[in-house]
């Protein structure tokens, strides 16, 4: 697979971008998430999902991790996304490089437990998407979950995501090695499933 990078999106530093699909609006993160970002993050079932994120989950890590992406400059290792609906903040998405291999681009993306089971998920996640294939003209996106968390593999099939292999991966809260499947979406099957319908389902 060839090597990709985060080209810069002048929208997106000032501010301004927005995504919207129904229910979702994507949005840069701003300081004042933090409360809601540490309140849903405050939940083991959450953060135990996720391979970067602490716990336990403090209002100091949300502020941290706000800080960030407030001073950032240069050429961007992510692009991290706000959802948001009906006003509140439900949890965030993102694409961003991995650290393990800047040349590949993964999305990922968690929600706060209120907002489970209603497809926020699979709407900010397809957002994201199309703005990784036709704003960051990227070629392949990766995404992974870890194998006890199928729910998430279930988006992600939705989207047109299809299963490549099966890795540890470290998962930070759990402090251990946990089995993740990787999959994978290159823009064209994104683009033939988007024009058939087949990516425009809730879920």
């Amino acid at each position: 697979m060839s090597a990709q990078a985060l080209k810069p999106v002048p929208a997106y530093e000032d501010g301004t971008l927005r995504l919207a699909d129904g229910r979702v609006t994507l949005r840069r993160p701003l300081a004042e998430d933090a409360a809601a970002v540490a309140g849903h993050m405050n939940d083991f079932d959450v953060v135990k999902n996720l391979s970067r994120a602490p716990w336990p989950y403090t209002r100091a890590d949300a502020e941290s991790w706000l800080a960030g992406i407030a001073a950032e400059a240069g050429p961007r290792g992510a692009y991290p996304f706000a959802i948001v609906t009906g006003g509140a903040l439900a949890g965030v998405v993102g694409i961003s490089t991995n650290p393990a291999n800047p040349g590949e681009v993964e999305l990922g993306y968690w929600l706060g437990r209120p907002f489970w089971g209603q497809g926020y998920a699979t709407q900010a996640a397809r957002l994201a998407v199309r703005f990784a294939f036709e704003t960051l003209d990227l070629a392949v996106l990766e995404a992974g979950h870890f194998a006890d968390n199928p729910a998430s593999g279930r988006v992600l099939q939705k989207l047109g995501f299809t299963y490549a292999q099966d890795v540890a991966r470290f998962s930070k809260a759990r402090d251990c090695d946990v089995a993740c499947r990787m999959m994978t979406l290159d823009r064209a099957r994104f683009a033939s499933r988007s024009e058939q319908g087949g990516a425009s389902h809730g879920g």
